[in-house]
């Protein structure tokens, strides 16, 4: 903070000036952002860092306005690493350890502090050059712990926090192990299993009750009366066919001189 006070006490503009010099959205910093951007309270987001450093100065000498950007922004990057110093000296969870969302969003946490704690709008841009943009919000509840990443947000993330492949198949393991977890795949106990109740079963009862209410009014099926008897003239057909079996020779010939 103390190099843009430097610059402001330097260049004498009035935070207003400058923040009419930052531009139209979204680069656009109000006068109150720039002024809280040097009290110290807090960390200034990057983006303020760099619309600051812009403000200041000579506009029209490009060269001195890139050096002050460039330089802002090696400072920003140091302060933001010395802020995350507590994550990064924590070594957390083994990855067989995580669990829970939780653990997993702590963890992840961690390697973004390795990495110089960069925003959300530079993991958003990093995700989407990637080929899955995670967006600031999604990625926000990622690392408090609120929700479960899917396994393409995970894979974009870690190349963000420069995971190499090798590393990330820890981290896809312990995502899957929250996962199973979550949903877990259904088991039966031993014995008999009874269908009532379950919804294949029953989809299945009813799609054939309706097709043979169809088939019935369209006549492809017998109606109940009519399939009784039919039933008992098939089992008498069938009674006379087996009588050949248990008639002698003589009957035999007496039934075929009748005939």
């Amino acid at each position: 903070m103390e190099y843009l006070r430097e610059l402001k006490a330097t260049s004498r503009v009035t935070y207003r000036e400058m923040a009419r010099r930052t531009g139209p959205k979204p680069y656009y910093c109000g006068a109150s952002t720039l002024s809280q951007a040097v009290t110290g309270s807090r960390l200034p987001r990057l983006q303020v860092v760099e619309a600051y450093a812009r403000a200041v100065g000579d506009r029209a000498d490009h060269q001195a306005r890139q050096h002050r950007v460039g330089r802002a922004r090696q400072l920003w990057k140091a302060a933001a690493i010395e802020e995350a110093r507590p994550l990064r000296t924590d070594q957390g969870r083994r990855l067989r350890q995580i669990r829970t969302p939780e653990a997993l969003g702590q963890g992840l946490a961690r390697l973004r502090a390795r990495v110089g704690q960069p925003s959300l709008r530079e993991i958003e841009r990093e995700t989407a050059a990637r080929g899955h943009r995670v967006p600031r919000s999604t990625c926000r509840l990622i690392l408090a712990g609120c929700v479960l990443p899917t396994s393409e947000q995970l894979t974009v993330l870690l190349y963000a926090f420069a995971v190499t492949e090798a590393a990330s198949m820890g981290w896809r393991i312990a995502l899957s192990r929250i996962a199973t977890s979550r949903d877990p795949a259904p088991t039966w106990p031993g014995g008999c299993v009874c269908p009532d109740g379950d919804p294949a079963v029953n989809a299945f009862l009813e799609r054939r009750d309706r097709d043979e209410r169809i088939k019935r009014k369209t006549g492809q099926l017998r109606q109940d009366e009519d399939y009784d008897a039919w039933l008992e003239v098939r089992a008498a057909r069938a009674f006379y066919r087996r009588r050949w079996d248990y008639l002698d020779e003589d009957e035999l010939d007496q039934f075929a001189q009748s005939g």
